[in-house]
């Protein structure tokens, strides 16, 4: 007869134990812990790059927007009827008259329309505008040169700064008058 397999002397002796230790368990959580603190901070800093992204867009479009109503407006003007650095009035050969002025941070224009009569005043082109300049200049052969006076301008420099909370942007544009009389 063949002798019996030898027991151990202990019910679990010779097997190791399932399951996890509490260092096991507290050096896993470490670790979840510092990847999750990683991943919200990745989010956080991605979040603030969108929002400061889309707030500079915000602001140059509504300076390129303001920009463009002006130079479009004046695009077709004989002159400058009255001019300085942050005020223009322009002429049209038909007698209306468009002003362009910075008043209380918003951009605004005062228009007279001779075929009609109609004059409008204060309207609002662009809101929370910072700096509003004009620049006159005229041509000088092949050069563009700053004009000795507005009413001698063939050509507008406008420039818009808009801002919003910690954003700002400027557009400049020049506009060539093409019925200068």
């Amino acid at each position: 007869m063949r002798p019996l397999p030898r027991q151990s002397v202990g019910l679990h002796a010779g097997r190791r134990q399932a399951g996890v230790t509490l260092v096991e368990l507290l050096v896993v959580l470490l670790i979840v812990s510092l990847v999750v603190a990683g991943a919200a901070q990745l989010l956080g800093a991605s979040w603030d790059s969108q929002q400061t992204v889309t707030g500079q867009n915000e602001v140059q479009r509504r300076a390129q927007q303001a920009t463009d109503t002006v130079v479009d407006s004046l695009r077709g003007a004989a002159g400058v009827q009255f001019g300085e650095p942050s005020r223009v009035t322009c002429f049209f050969a038909d007698g209306s008259t468009l002003t362009y002025y910075l008043e209380d941070g918003e951009l605004r224009r005062d228009s007279y329309d001779a075929a009609t009569g109609a004059t409008v005043v204060g309207d609002v082109v662009c809101r929370d505008v910072t700096d509003l300049a004009f620049g006159y200049y005229r041509r000088d052969g092949i050069a563009w040169v700053e004009a000795v006076s507005a009413s001698l301008a063939d050509s507008l420099l406008v420039s818009v700064t808009p801002s919003e909370w910690k954003y700002e942007a400027t557009q400049t544009s020049l506009v060539k008058f093409r019925n200068k009389v």
